[in-house]
């Protein structure tokens, strides 16, 4: 067993300072398995650890029952049990303002001079001369079914005579928002469940980190993951530093992979424990050596072994020895069949924060119309009964194991880049080369020309503009009624005819958005590069740009005239820029030198009102709320010299230029006749289901504007009842439930209304991680700290620009972006696209290749990288940066 150090010194001394004690503090190396509810998760595996003889620092625990005394001598416990009854949990400013109050009242309370008296005679028998790591051992904490690790604090560099603050400092973190949320959900005991607390000699650490005994992610590779850093392991909890990491075999604990970040920070054994530099020849070198990592890997292995199972481990080396500080179950492990979840696909059609309400009608329509109902028709079994969507932290994931078996019904070639950028890089290698199952494909396509003849790539935009055209005609009975005037029966059957007249367009898009769009466009993407070296894709965005019919263009086109015929009767430009919103409408409205840009303005929100900033049906559409519009206005009144027409033109000239261009280079290749054939014909089929691509969103957007009106309806009525707080609250119940109250069944808690309200408002503004399994968060692009000045995203549109950072938020901070400005932000929609004509580049933190933001970037010929993972906070704004579109690269040039 590993070296261990001798926890029976003064055994003697210590049985009888507890000889008469009711158990209230004990020594580490003085517990048993029952002790669990008097000590905790956390004290009992030291506890375990030094049963079995591994190198644990010293210390003992400050039990529960302490706690509890402290409340009830305090007068606590009813207090803490009486606000907890009068705070909404769900609602985020309510908890954290009743989590002020009760650390306030613990940490302003009294601590029984007998128990201070206890404390210090404790700490006198381990080591009178030392500092103490002083960290909190929740009763739930680190157990299996209940593990919320990190929840409360721990303290390091504890001088002896502070220790007792700083243990009323963990009783009080009991109480911080975040684990008083957690306990609410996982339904643990608030009051009752308590505290404990271990207090260890402090390790002079030259090195610490954390060991995963299996690798959290991919556990089926049998390895250990171990990452380091210089000093205490604080500097990496607290995210000062990126820890290098080293991947070690399990059977010889010989590393097999390493990788060393810049370490210019560390935390090391002190009075004041302050973060100091790290001298500049360290911060590359690795901070294990091959020998330290194996041993590390070795001690790792022991301690799996002993507890039977996968390890979440600290540890720090002093000198030549290492010391164990925790040991826990893994409890967010993998399980080998567990389904991987992908947050990339969702990027290209489903980016934005999902309300409960949108997940429930769209996730049915692609679950049930574009994915059931699809496949079979095209006769993929293996697809029948998988889940598609799931819905995460307010976004959507898609299931990767669907997406990897439409993959295999695609030939290898289709298989890009930017198509296995929805899987970890670990997989892509075996998804790019499974083998296509080219027969089955084959068959689906004669079985859609048997069984859905508008699924052919021949006739499903054909079909689509036929539906969409009878589809505005049929919404006009609908459009006309006052909905307040139908009973709630009428205004169900409104819906159901409604679900009728619009259901046709998924399941069109189930072959024009997937297989005809993104399929042709891959292939010519792909020809370019084997065929004429395009690797820059200068010759694919010229053949996709310059598209007529596309509905985006043409609504940028539009709103452009309102903002040129506001310019050409408007005097006062400048001062028009200052007015509010509502003062920006009421001037075009009112003042009679503006009549002709009214009348192009009314116009435009009966055209176009239907549309908005993102899909979600939570947010306003611009007809809803025009002052959405007003931000789009402002940004292009700012640029006077803009001409969408002309530059709409321009596009289309040198589209049709560069097809020539293409073509005649292709017929003089080998075989270039039969080449240029083919290509020509995909190429036609490319460019129709781009705009497809593009057209659908618009109508989508109608689909989505009619859907609003009706649920806002049913909001205004159960806000009347008083079954909802207000209108809104709509949107955080499923169509489902809605119903169900319509149909005087019972409606969910209103508790759980604000809950769902609250997580939505959480996530509004935050990206999760890219990949989900299991309980298990993650993303495996390359993590950038502030020492980094490269940046790599996935090119989007090709081309190279520096220009100046310009990071924007919402669509309502559009008015401020200037002239060949770069455009950072989280993901773009077609109410940001006015915009685009003024920028030198666009940075999205979401997307693809066909996603919104590439398609109009390439329309405007800007360079464009998209899926930046957290753009927007390594990017500042007034930063100087060059973005290279061909490679998905961005360089710094300032910090």
């Amino acid at each position: 067993m590993a070296g261990s150090i001798d926890h029976d010194h003064e055994h003697g001394q210590r049985e009888h300072f507890f000889k008469d004690k009711d158990k209230t503090i004990l020594f580490l190396n003085n517990t048993e398995k029952e002790d669990i509810n008097k000590i905790g998760g956390k004290a009992l595996n030291l506890s375990i650890l030094i049963k079995g003889k591994f190198p644990v620092p010293e210390g003992f625990a400050i039990t529960v029952d302490i706690y509890e005394k402290f409340l009830f001598e305090n007068g606590l416990k009813e207090k803490i049990i009486k606000r907890l009854d009068n705070c909404d949990i769900s609602n985020e400013t309510e908890l954290q303002s009743c989590s002020e109050e009760i650390i306030q009242w613990i940490n302003n309370g009294r601590i029984q001079e007998e128990i201070l008296n206890e404390i210090e005679n404790t700490i006198k028998i381990i080591d009178d001369d030392t500092l103490w790591a002083v960290r909190s051992s929740a009763v739930a904490e680190d157990l299996p079914e209940a593990s919320f690790a990190g929840q409360q604090d721990t303290f390091l560099n504890v001088r002896r005579e502070d220790v007792p603050e700083y243990v009323k400092r963990c009783w009080a973190s009991f109480w911080n928002f975040r684990a008083i949320a957690y306990r609410h959900q996982a339904n643990i005991p608030q009051v009752d469940s308590g505290i404990a607390v271990v207090v260890q000699k402090m390790v002079d650490a030259k090195i610490s980190g954390v060991m995963f005994t299996a690798d959290p992610v991919n556990p089926v590779n049998d390895n250990i993951i171990i990452e380091s850093s210089w000093g205490l392991g604080e500097s990496i909890v607290s995210g000062i530093v990126s820890p290098d990491k080293f991947t070690c075999d399990k059977k010889t604990g010989n590393i097999t992979g390493k990788k060393v970040n810049k370490k210019t920070k560390g935390i090391f054994l002190s009075m004041d424990g302050k973060v100091v530099d790290i001298e500049t020849t360290r911060q590359m070198l690795p901070s294990l050596t091959e020998n330290e990592a194996n041993k590390l890997a070795t001690i790792g292995m022991e301690i799996e072994r002993y507890f039977g199972s996968p390890q979440d481990i600290e540890w720090a080396i002093s000198g030549e020895d290492i010391h164990i500080l925790q040991s826990r179950p893994i409890t967010t492990l993998e399980k080998k069949n567990e389904t991987l979840w992908t947050r990339a696909y969702g990027d290209e059609y489903w980016a934005d924060v999902t309300s409960p309400l949108f997940f429930s009608l769209l996730g049915e329509y692609l679950s049930k119309y574009v994915l059931g109902e699809g496949n079979q028709i095209m006769g993929y079994h293996e697809l029948r009964d998988k889940q598609l969507l799931k819905l995460h932290k307010g976004h959507i994931y898609f299931n990767s194991e669907v997406l990897e078996i439409v993959f295999t019904f695609n030939p290898k070639f289709s298989r890009t880049k930017e198509l296995l950028n929805y899987f970890p890089e670990k997989d892509q290698p075996r998804i790019q080369n499974a083998p296509t199952k080219i027969f089955r494909r084959l068959l689906a396509e004669l079985r859609i020309a048997i069984l859905d003849r508008d699924g052919m790539i021949t006739k499903t935009n054909d079909a689509y503009n036929k539906w969409a055209e009878n589809y505005i005609y049929v919404m006009k009975r609908y459009d006309a009624l006052d909905l307040k005037e139908l009973s709630d029966a009428e205004l169900y059957d409104e819906y159901k005819n409604m679900e009728n007249a619009f259901i046709k367009h998924f399941r069109l898009i189930r072959y024009g958005m997937v297989t005809h769009s993104i399929g042709t466009n891959l292939m010519i993407k792909r020809w370019l590069t084997d065929w004429l070296d395009d690797k820059s894709g200068q010759l694919y965005s010229g053949l996709i740009s310059g598209l007529k019919e596309n509905k985006t263009i043409q609504t940028n086109i539009a709103i452009w005239k309102v903002s040129r015929a506001i310019r050409e009767c408007c005097d006062d430009i400048d001062q028009l820029l200052k007015e509010d919103h509502n003062s920006f409408i009421d001037r075009i409205h009112t003042d009679p030198t503006m009549k002709e840009a009214s009348l192009k303005y009314d116009e435009f929100i009966r055209e176009y009102g239907h549309r908005s900033h993102t899909r979600e049906i939570y947010f306003p559409r611009w007809a809803d709320d025009q002052s959405l519009i007003v931000d789009v206005l402002k940004a292009l009144l700012s640029s006077q010299d803009l001409d969408l027409v002309k530059i709409e033109k321009e596009k289309i000239q040198e589209r049709l230029s560069t097809e020539k261009d293409v073509l005649d280079k292709v017929s003089k290749l080998k075989f270039g006749f039969f080449k240029r054939a083919i290509f020509k014909i995909v190429l036609k089929y490319a460019q129709t289901y781009l705009i497809f691509r593009e057209n659908q969103r618009f109508y989508l957007d109608h689909i989505l504007f009619r859907e609003r009106r009706l649920f806002m309806e049913y909001g205004r009525r159960y806000a009347e009842k008083g079954i909802i707080d207000d209108i809104e609250d709509i949107f955080f119940l499923s169509k489902e439930e809605i119903f169900s109250i319509g149909r005087g069944e019972k409606s969910p808690e209103k508790e759980v209304i604000r809950y769902r309200r609250s997580e939505f408002e959480k996530y509004k503004d935050i990206l999760p991680q890219k990949f989900l399994k299991g309980k298990t968060e993650f993303d495996d692009t390359v993590i950038h700290d502030e020492n980094i000045m490269r940046i790599t995203g996935t090119s989007a549109s090709p081309g190279i620009a520096t220009g100046i950072v310009r990071v924007v938020e919402s669509i309502k901070e559009l008015s401020v972006v200037k002239e060949n400005e770069i455009l950072v932000t989280s993901n773009t929609d077609p109410g940001w696209t006015p915009v685009f004509s003024k920028l030198a580049g666009l940075i999205t933190e979401t997307g693809g290749i066909l996603s919104h933001g590439a398609v109009v970037s390439r329309e405007y010929g800007i360079p464009a990288v998209t899926a930046v993972k957290n753009a927007r906070k390594l990017l500042k704004t007034g930063q100087k940066v060059t973005i290279d579109g061909n490679d998905g690269i961005i360089y710094i040039m300032e910090k």
